[in-house]
């Protein structure tokens, strides 16, 4: 979304967001769970609009929004009086009646990419390859790839660097072409979730989305941390337990008003937010064995078994974003980069500016 955007304060993933005028969830509305409750009156008559229609109140079955409800998304059309309320919006978790799948997905997060057993040698780097050469991009910016095995494809971001408004999600087939996969959703670094699905740090609607990779369809994960508004979010990576961690900057911020500001931000298993440490920052990874988070212009974290940072210490990271292979081992290529393929041992490499290759590699490593 691009201009004003209203406060949305997500609750547990997979129910729906609330909305209110100070930014905070609606009383009671972060009850309900998977199977949610039949939702009450919808908005009035069914009109379409900025606010979407009213959750149930008794909330049994179905996929509503808790007991009391949560309200219906931001862009949602409104409800129609029937006993399921009315729907949320496509880039909003949802508050309808229907069934949500949630964040994670039904049976829960799981491991995306499994490093194999090393030991492994030193990382060697073979042949490069530019890729779609004659692609024409609308942005001048290439920033934040990530590998969907599902879908045995590359994406990245295709933006104008310094401002929040267009801005293209690009998808790359392994050995075939480039294609225009979201338009104008502006958004910067990509990850995958632990559901499979597309993570997305974006700077447009300044917020945390998750994209389904096969409908397309966007819900607003995060917008908010310590009760402020998100700002121009630049990175993130998933655990395989339901952390994210994502920087949040305001380099793409453009004219509109700096809510937090620059901070390293954590989006717990529950969907809670917390802020880690406020400062510049970058670029986001983890360790193979998710033990250790790294972040460009910050430092290293140790994480425990439930992904709350501990310990911070060194390697502090340089460059832009970065990149883990399984033997461990950080690179910085380009403005960002992101192994991928079957077997993990491709390397996409984009920018600086529009660039974008593939590299052969000798040790895979993490999408």
């Amino acid at each position: 979304m691009r201009g004003e955007l209203r406060i949305i304060a997500c609750v547990l993933p997979f129910l729906a967001c609330s909305s209110s005028p100070s930014g905070k969830p609606a009383p009671d509305g972060a009850a309900g769970g998977a199977t949610g409750g039949t939702g009450g009156v919808g908005g009035a008559s069914g009109t379409a609009g900025t606010t979407g229609g009213s959750g149930g109140t008794t909330a049994t079955n179905d996929g509503g929004a808790g007991a009391s409800g949560g309200a219906g998304g931001d862009t949602g059309a409104g409800g129609d009086a029937s006993a399921n309320g009315g729907e949320g919006g496509a880039l909003d978790a949802g508050g309808g009646g229907q069934p949500d799948a949630g964040f994670w997905g039904p049976n829960g997060p799981k491991k995306q990419f499994t490093c194999p057993a090393g030991p492994f040698g030193a990382q060697v780097l073979g042949t490069s390859t530019d890729i779609c050469t004659t692609f024409k991009l609308s942005g001048n910016w290439n920033e934040g790839p990530t590998w969907i095995a599902s879908e045995n494809a590359f994406f990245f971001s295709n933006y104008n660097i310094g401002t929040y408004q267009g801005g293209d999600i690009i998808k790359y087939t392994m050995g075939g072409t480039c294609e225009v996969w979201l338009q104008g959703v502006g958004c910067n670094g990509l990850g995958v979730s632990p559901s499979g699905n597309l993570l997305a740090a974006c700077q447009g609607p300044r917020a945390v989305m998750e994209y389904d990779v096969k409908t397309k369809a966007g819900r607003m994960v995060a917008t908010m941390a310590d009760g402020k508004m998100l700002d121009s979010p630049n990175d993130l990576i998933a655990r395989s337990d339901g952390n994210v961690y994502f920087s949040n900057r305001t380099a793409e911020l453009g004219n509109r008003p700096v809510g937090l500001g620059e901070a390293l931000v954590r989006i717990d298993p529950m969907g809670v937010t917390s802020v880690i440490q406020m400062g510049g920052l970058n670029g986001v990874a983890l360790s193979p064995d998710e033990t250790k988070l790294y972040v460009v212009g910050m430092g290293t974290w140790t994480l425990d078994a439930a992904g709350v940072p501990g310990q911070k210490g060194g390697p502090t990271p340089g460059g832009d974003g970065i990149a883990v292979d399984c033997a461990g081992t950080i690179s910085n290529n380009g403005t960002n980069s992101a192994y991928g393929g079957p077997d993990g041992k491709t390397l996409l490499i984009v920018g600086g500016g529009t660039k974008m290759r593939t590299v052969s590699v000798s040790v895979p490593g993490l999408p």
